[in-house]
């Protein structure tokens, strides 16, 4: 997998760079697909560049002529990013690939694959992202690791701290009333999308969340959701979604990650309660601002966080991998209008969590318990509480873009890069 990606990858710069050398000596530009010509544009004074194509910022700066800024867009925690992109002195880990090189030279390994494995190996060391309690370094893990996690991670890794040092300024979606302490840390080392609802799975959404209105009440529903890659094992799910029937909760669970095998039976058991519907493609922003809607059970995703705290909306968490756990810190420990399920954790995740002392004991017993004292206090008075934490923090968030707000004040100054 780690050698198809890096030739697209390749493939893909290549093609940018020929299409970039037109945009920078002022010629016209033609769209492969449509064959459509598209007529030249004054020079670009900035370009703006998704971390994961991170080379790409070199590859400009070395271009003869080019004089445009570049800078990085990174969509994930800027806790997270801060701790593992600054430099050392300033308490982040940029010596990662310094260490990864190191270890390959004394071994002999292939730097990427020791990458790989320094990305996996997590120790019982006490790290504290800005703005967020102490946490132990392996609750960065706190499941196994999987198809979707290894082969690729150690070279992305690289790429991504190799961008962070070579582009000239970084647009971080994290807004400073959700991580304050993390966007102040990271000023100080470097000076939205929509979407709408176009399809029969959408409608099948609006109606059946209409329902749940006309049935149960405004408030009352779950959307569970663990985006488009990543999926829990299917005891833990299945048990969940048991409790939710027994419980009489109404749910939608979107299911459009490729690991979410279904099984017939438990389709059908869905289908049968009359109370659950399984979305493999969820519009997730409609869903989100429904009235049917009380909580939203997440992997806590950057993306899904972000989106859940400018819509109000409170979470469970339940996170898998890369800034998910830190996310679910800052919500829950920091923020506090989310509860975590902690007893979903599995390989690394089962040592003691710093927080509260306690180890998981990983059983689905112990699961099927937490799921129902959280649902209980989620639905009750310390969730009427919590709920009304997020649609604080939602109006913070908002503000953020009102004359003079943090994000409107970053925006102008990046505008004047410009200039």
């Amino acid at each position: 997998m780690s050698e198809t990606m890096k030739l697209e990858q390749m493939r893909y710069m290549d093609t940018f760079m020929i299409l970039y050398a037109n945009l920078l000596h002022e010629k016209p530009v033609t769209c492969f697909t449509t064959n459509t010509e598209y007529p030249a544009i004054p020079s670009p004074k900035m370009v703006i560049l998704d971390f994961i194509v991170g080379p790409l910022t070199s590859m400009l700066k070395t271009l003869p002529g080019n004089k445009a800024k570049t800078i990085g867009f990174c969509s994930g925690m800027a806790s997270f990013c801060f701790t593992f992109f600054a430099p050392v002195e300033q308490g982040g880990r940029a010596d990662f690939r310094e260490k990864a090189a190191h270890e390959a030279q004394q071994t002999g390994r292939d730097i990427n694959k020791v990458a790989e494995d320094m990305l996996h190996r997590y120790t019982d060391e006490i790290i504290q992202m800005p703005g967020l309690p102490k946490m132990y370094h392996w609750e960065l893990g706190p499941q196994e690791a999987n198809v979707l996690t290894t082969g690729f991670g150690g070279i992305l890794w690289l790429i991504l701290i190799d961008t962070y040092e070579a582009c000239d300024g970084v647009i971080i979606t994290s807004p400073e009333a959700y991580e304050p302490e993390a966007i102040a840390a990271t000023h100080t080392k470097e000076a939205r999308e929509g979407e709408e609802a176009q399809s029969q799975a959408s409608a099948n959404v609006r109606t059946f969340m209409d329902m749940v209105v006309d049935t149960f009440g405004k408030g009352k529903m779950l959307y569970i959701s663990f985006g488009s890659m990543f999926w829990p094992p299917a005891p833990q799910i299945e048990l969940f979604v048991d409790v939710l029937i027994e419980k009489k909760i109404p749910f939608i669970l979107s299911h459009g990650s490729p690991f979410a095998q279904l099984s017939d039976a438990f389709q059908a058991k869905v289908k049968q309660s009359g109370i659950g519907l399984l979305s493999k493609w969820s519009a997730q922003q409609t869903i989100l601002v429904h009235p049917a809607l009380g909580w939203f059970v997440s992997h806590c995703g950057h993306n899904s966080t972000l989106e859940a705290v400018a819509s109000g909306v409170p979470i469970i968490a339940w996170p898998l991998h890369a800034d998910q756990p830190a996310n679910a810190v800052n919500l829950t420990d920091v923020h506090d209008v989310a509860y975590e399920l902690l007893e979903v954790r599995t390989g690394s995740g089962l040592k003691p969590i710093f927080r509260t002392g306690k180890a998981p004991a990983g059983t689905l017993d112990a699961l099927r318990s937490e799921i129902r004292e959280v649902l209980d206090r989620a639905f009750g008075e310390d969730g009427a509480r919590k709920k009304a934490g997020a649609k604080a923090l939602q109006a913070k968030v908002l503000s953020a873009w009102d004359e003079g707000g943090p994000a409107a004040v970053d925006m102008t100054k990046l505008l004047d890069m410009l200039a």
